[in-house]
């Protein structure tokens, strides 16, 4: 299953198609987009980055370079476990601190 980011035109802020995919590498793609709006017209292309790590992969691929996010670091570095993947903030449980008892 393969969704694409969704994208308004820079130009006219109409909806845009994302109309090509081009891997550069496992960690960068290009995406080819096209506005909506026939007046317009507008044709571009970004580039998509995975820029750091939240969640460590349990399948890591040797080739892959991606650094640790700053929290997520902390937390290994503290002896701490990992936040889950969709939590990235820079706040006070960053701190080394043990987690409360339960």
């Amino acid at each position: 299953m393969s969704r694409v980011v969704s994208m308004a035109c820079p130009h006219c802020g109409a909806p845009a198609s994302c109309r090509d995919t081009r891997t550069l590498s496992p960690l960068y793609r290009e995406l080819t987009y096209q506005c909506r709006n026939t007046l317009c017209g507008h044709v571009w292309v970004c580039g998509l980055e995975a820029v750091r790590t939240l969640s460590p992969s349990a399948t890591p691929a040797p080739e892959v370079r991606l650094p640790l996010s700053p929290h997520v670091r902390r937390r290994a570095l503290c002896g701490l476990p990992c936040a889950p993947a969709n939590e990235e903030s820079d706040d006070a449980d960053d701190q080394c601190l043990p987690a409360p008892a339960r």
